[in-house]
């Protein structure tokens, strides 16, 4: 029995061979020729209740299709940046049931998220749309969000209240534990067409039975969507719907539909680069057994005595965050000359210690911080948004900053929480690299303990970054040739003595990890100059050069021989291959000091170069037009002065 037309969605074969035949083969849109995959379009949408007839159809391409869709849509939110049109088409190519975006914090999960459900609700693949968060806060902002984008979500739902009204809403945002409170409840919505968009999905893991009513509740939803942060890994509670491969240490790990990295984020131009600045200082404790001990943040210490250093310097009666919210205070003001809105964020790991870092604050600035605690409900909302709303300096908070919650204007944060997790830290720096704006060029700067896990850490991260610049480098040669869970230290029983004040022991950016000397003689050409904190990365580069020349007088540079030419016994000693590496890093470095210092754009000066050395890439370049390259970029800066 055949289906009457009025009950499905679908065109039948028949209807597809009528449709094609009746276009000629071609796309009724733009006349291109239909290849396979070419959609059977409603000319009346069938989410508005057009009947799935060849008189209300028309054959499309992929591309008219989607394109007629949006325009159908009303949305009203931003156009989609270059990494969600990407996304967008892998998912729409993959058509899976189940998709995981890994997109780092600050690049626009949630927009994407929302076209997708907006693309979604128009094609009539749905017919409601629910959105898991970890927080009560975080389903206002989700909602606000698609609000902005033309699509009504209630965020004020209850499970006693049963589902959403499907008169006012499109679909509704609830909190992991409302699902897992009253998973029926949840999967009988599912009865209707329904997209699942699963935020923070890691959350689903941070309990057993969580994970299991989130199976229960959404296993019927006609798709799934999952986002994260940061890829994750599952020890004991996998989470439901997202695939997982085992890593080097056979522990099961995420594997993604499609990831957006902080590296290529910074590369886009879509987050802010962060500088990381770690502070050094001597611990003493005394542990149960009245035994004092002593040692530095930074040396290499047993996990208890790891435990014992952080908890001594985090205490507030030692005195080493004070000196530290000094440091801090006095970077913000030199960063809000140039951002006058730009704010700090304290991330406390309790109550107790965010109010005594509130009190440090008030005495330094004159100015009472907003302190935001989980524990304060619907209040902390309110102060978040307090914050975010204004010009205070200072955020204090414990944990409910640490992913998700937008807050544009920080710029500045300083980690004094005991959670020492990949994720966490992750999630934590996410909290400071939000752009505002394409003209945004602010730095982010993150101040924390000199732990050997948090330097190695914020190295990892720094690493990515270094790649994705590397990429790029690559990517102007060919356009040129071209044209789980939280997881705390652990505690025991001891008490903080005395901690020394604290001492900048390095900072780590852009891959690369800069000395006390170099960061303290920057700094000082900043106020010499009157410069703002954004240029201190670059700064430290002249510096070293500046060091790195220093260490060289006296010494006379080698000669590079005619091509043709026989090797002198001296140059023979290094391989010409090391030779050329040398001179093409020098090169590298010098441009990039040129870019800096003549404010030129990094292509234009690759090009002119380029041009100098007489190739189209560099990697095609001789010694010989290497060296040449390298005298007219010292040429240039040298006209500069």
């Amino acid at each position: 029995m055949v289906t009457p037309p009025a009950e499905r969605r679908r065109f039948n074969s028949s209807e597809r061979v009528a449709m094609y035949l009746a276009a000629g083969g071609n796309c009724t849109k733009c006349g291109t020729k239909l290849l396979p995959g070419w959609h059977g379009d409603h000319i009346t949408p069938w989410s508005a209740d057009g009947p799935t007839d060849v008189i209300n159809g028309q054959a499309l391409c992929r591309d008219c299709n989607l394109q007629k869709g949006s325009k159908r849509m009303a949305w009203t939110g931003p156009d989609l940046r270059e990494w969600q049109r990407a996304a967008l088409t892998t998912y729409v190519t993959r058509d899976a049931r189940d998709f995981l975006v890994v997109a780092t914090p600050g690049a626009g999960k949630t927009k994407f998220a929302l076209r997708l459900a907006s693309d979604l609700l128009e094609s009539g693949q749905i017919q409601r749309v629910v959105i898991v968060v970890p927080s009560d806060h975080l389903k206002v902002q989700w909602a606000g969000a698609a609000h902005e984008c033309g699509m009504a979500i209630d965020p004020t739902t209850k499970n006693g209240n049963g589902l959403e009204n499907q008169t006012d809403y499109r679909g509704a945002a609830v909190t992991y534990a409302q699902v897992a409170a009253q998973p029926d409840l949840h999967r009988m919505g599912c009865n209707r067409r329904t997209l699942v968009i699963l935020d923070e999905v890691h959350h689903a893991g941070d309990e057993k039975a969580w994970g299991a009513a989130v199976k229960h509740a959404f296993g019927e939803a006609t798709r799934r969507l999952a986002l994260s942060g940061t890829p994750f890994r599952s020890d004991n509670n996998p989470i439901p719907f997202v695939r997982y491969e085992k890593d080097s240490d056979g522990v099961p790990r995420s594997i993604a539909d499609y990831t957006y990295g902080y590296g290529r984020a910074i590369r886009d131009k879509v987050c802010r680069q962060v500088d990381f600045h770690f502070y050094d200082g001597e611990m003493k404790w005394m542990d149960s057994g009245s035994v004092t001990s002593s040692a530095n943040l930074s040396a290499e210490l047993e996990r208890g005595d790891v435990s014992a250093v952080l908890e001594t310097a985090l205490d507030p009666v030692t005195g080493w965050m004070k000196g530290l919210l000094i440091k801090a205070d006095s970077t913000l003001t030199a960063m809000r000359v140039e951002a006058p809105r730009a704010g700090g964020l304290v991330i406390a790991y309790r109550a107790p210690q965010a109010k005594a870092y509130a009190k440090m604050l008030k005495a330094i600035t004159g100015e009472e911080p907003v302190v935001v605690l989980s524990e304060d409900g619907p209040e902390a909302k309110l102060g978040i948004d307090r914050f975010s709303d204004g010009d205070q300096r200072w955020l204090v908070a414990v944990r409910m900053v640490s992913e998700g919650v937008d807050v544009p204007r920080l710029a500045l944060g300083v980690y004094a929480t005991k959670t020492k997790t990949e994720m966490f830290f992750r999630q934590a720096v996410g909290r400071f690299v939000r752009r505002q704006g394409k003209d945004d060029e602010q730095i982010a700067m993150v101040f924390a303990p000199a732990l050997s896990g948090l330097r190695i850490m914020a190295a990892q991260i720094e690493q990515e970054i270094r790649h994705e610049l590397e990429l790029e480098d690559e990517e102007i040669e060919r356009e040129l040739s071209d044209g789980n869970g939280q997881q705390m230290l652990d505690l025991f029983a001891r008490i903080p003595l005395a901690a020394s004040q604290p001492t900048f022991h390095g900072a780590i950016h852009g891959g690369t990890e800069w000395t006390a000397e170099e960061n303290e003689r920057a700094e000082e050409l900043l106020k010499k100059h009157d410069f703002p904190p954004s240029v201190l990365a670059s700064m430290r580069k002249l510096v070293r050069e500046e060091l790195s020349e220093l260490t060289k007088v006296g010494t006379v540079p080698m000669p590079i021989p005619a091509q043709g030419t026989q090797l002198a016994a001296g140059a023979a000693d290094e391989p010409l291959h090391r030779k050329r590496k040398a001179l093409a890093d020098q090169l590298t470095k010098r441009s990039r000091h040129a870019v800096f210092k003549l404010g030129l754009e990094h292509m234009d000066v690759q090009w002119r170069v380029n041009q100098i050395m007489g190739v189209r890439k560099r990697a095609d370049a001789s010694v010989q037009q290497l060296q040449k390259g390298l005298e007219f970029v010292e040429q240039m800066l040298r006209e500069a002065q």
